[in-house]
């Protein structure tokens, strides 16, 4: 029987799921906590248990996931698994598809550890680890830009010579693409309606809106790099170009040094001295002044996206809440939420307050445009994209 390990690795966690075809048999969430780490596993859709980790167990939590399949009688040994698939979080045209992880693939993803601090070194160990715990498995990258290819040529484009975009691949290659696709898959359903103009909001540690037109990415907030954008819970998101060259020059900064500044010490952290929304909202309804100012700036710059992107779509039918802050938080969805009534996005509290990590609609019934909470499946979306690779 052929297995198919599909791994997740992102900023602040790491996903694991195993798949016999397309059937999901065990799954497992890695997350980093305030005093160390956390590992919960779940079958057939329910939790079984979470156990706490050091940081040595959670770098070696592949293995101790495996060995958990191997205990459930789900696998025989490692060397059932004859595929891997990895979600790729890194920009470029060549990463903007996916491929197989070769030696080029590897040499080029190397290039690029400066550039995407938070996700391409922990992208890179996990496909080291992969190898040396898996070695028999056909190792593919699947690319959470690929969805984002469509975009139009005035989205990809940056104001900076056509030459140099070319020689030096700078485009708008966007994120998150991944996740965008498994809530579109299950929109329709959850709407009881067709959906041909709508709004995605990814709202995690990392954070992204995309505006989405009959299927496809007209545009997404983050751009060339997994950084930009949106503020986040360690990333500064946007930053003028002005403004970083001066801290650059006051802080004698190189370009890696800044690189590690604005995507490890900017963000929720950089205005609260806290990256984690759940903290941050606590501290919030307890009126502690720099997480109600933290959270306003980021609830501010999420509606002007929101906002943007109703204008770039020439209105829409439905505003989609997706990833681990959207699915656990009513209190964030009703910051986010009540204030766009006026542009007819009109919330239900009761619905709200019950929608914790279910999928639901969540506006009322009349509501103009319709709010929708779908849980991100991004396991089954890279199973899928793997598929390509027999």
């Amino acid at each position: 029987m052929a297995f198919t390990l599909v791994i997740n690795p992102g900023s602040s966690s790491k996903k694991f799921a195993l798949f016999s075809s397309r059937t999901l048999l065990l799954e497992a969430y890695v997350e980093r906590l305030a005093d160390g780490y956390e590992m919960c596993t779940t079958i057939g859709g329910e939790q079984q248990k979470c156990d706490l980790l050091n940081r040595d167990q959670y770098n070696g939590s592949l293995g101790q996931f495996l060995d958990g399949a191997i205990k459930r009688g789900l696998l025989v040994s490692y060397d059932d698994v004859d595929k891997v698939a990895l979600r790729v979080v890194a920009p470029g045209t060549y990463f903007q598809q996916h491929r197989l992880i070769n030696d080029e693939y590897m040499s080029k993803l190397e290039d690029l550890a400066k550039v995407a601090p938070l996700h391409v070194p922990h992208l890179l160990q996990e496909i080291l680890t992969t190898k040396q715990i898996l070695p028999q498995a056909k190792l593919v990258g699947v690319s959470d830009s690929a969805f984002h290819a469509s975009m139009p040529e005035i989205t990809k484009r940056y104001s900076i010579p056509e030459s140099d975009a070319k020689q030096f691949d700078i485009y708008h290659f966007g994120y998150h693409g991944l996740s965008v696709a498994s809530v579109l898959a299950r929109a329709d359903m959850v709407a009881r309606e067709p959906l041909r103009k709508v709004i995605v909001c990814h709202i995690g540690s990392g954070v992204s809106i995309t505006a989405v037109k009959n299927g496809k990415s007209v545009d997404t907030t983050m751009g060339y790099a997994p950084g930009s954008g949106l503020l986040m819970g360690t990333r500064a998101g946007d930053l003028p170009t002005g403004a970083l060259l001066s801290l650059m020059q006051q802080k004698n900064l190189k370009p890696a040094d800044a690189l590690v500044y604005l995507q490890t010490n900017s963000g929720l952290k950089g205005l609260s001295g806290e990256s984690d929304l759940r903290i941050l909202l606590e501290r919030r309804a307890q009126g502690h002044t720099k997480a109600v100012a933290a959270i306003d700036t980021f609830i501010y710059q999420l509606q002007k996206a929101i906002g943007g992107y109703i204008a770039t779509l020439g209105g829409v039918e439905a505003i989609i809440l997706t990833a681990t802050a959207s699915q656990r938080s009513p209190q964030l969805r009703q910051l986010l939420i009540e204030p766009l009534a006026p542009l007819g996005i009109i919330l239900d509290k009761e619905k709200n307050d019950v929608a914790i990590n279910k999928e639901a609609v969540i506006s009322t019934q009349g509501s103009p445009i319709k709010v929708l909470v779908i849980k991100t499946c991004e396991a089954e979306e890279i199973l899928k994209n793997s598929e390509l690779f027999r």
